[in-house]
């Protein structure tokens, strides 16, 4: 006589741990397969890097640029190293340069977006974007769910 011999609590902490494994494993997958969105159009938020007065690299949002370079806060768009990473005050900012096209990753807690940008006389022109938000843990629970609830159907029947 085989079968399973848990109680109910440990049935349902087993069928948590698995939702919750799933769920990270969805949510992972849709990060790293989220589309990216080719456009010329800056939304304000997004975060450039730049070499501040100092030669320290910094960063600012695209809607600050005009009066950050007003005010003498940065002397260049194109950073000093090829690579690197920068500790703001509510995320990172992390960038690399390939063939002359800056890609500037600023992530969160709750979000993350990585622009492709090259920076033509001073001025920093968008090729494309992926800006990943809670959605893709939204979809992440979604899918769990209907994984689980497959794993027991299939469980169920045989």
């Amino acid at each position: 006589m085989s079968g399973d011999h848990r109680g109910f609590l440990a049935k349902i902490f087993l069928a948590m741990m698995i939702f919750t494994g799933l769920v990270w494993v969805w949510t992972v997958a849709f990060i790293i397969s989220w589309p990216w969105e080719k456009s010329d159009v800056w939304k304000p938020e997004f975060r450039i890097i730049a070499v501040c007065a100092n030669n320290e690299p910094c960063g600012f949002a695209y809607r600050d640029l005009a009066n950050a370079k007003a005010k003498g806060l940065y002397t260049s768009l194109t950073p000093a190293e090829p690579a690197g990473d920068l500790e703001e005050a509510q995320n990172w900012l992390k960038w690399k340069v390939d063939n002359g096209v800056i890609e500037a990753k600023a992530s969160s807690w709750h979000f993350q977006t990585t622009i492709r940008y090259k920076v033509e006389d001073g001025t920093p022109i968008l090729i494309e974007y992926q800006d990943v938000a809670a959605k893709a843990f939204y979809f992440g629970i979604a899918a769990g769910l209907f994984s689980l609830i497959g794993l027991y159907l299939r469980r169920l029947r045989g």
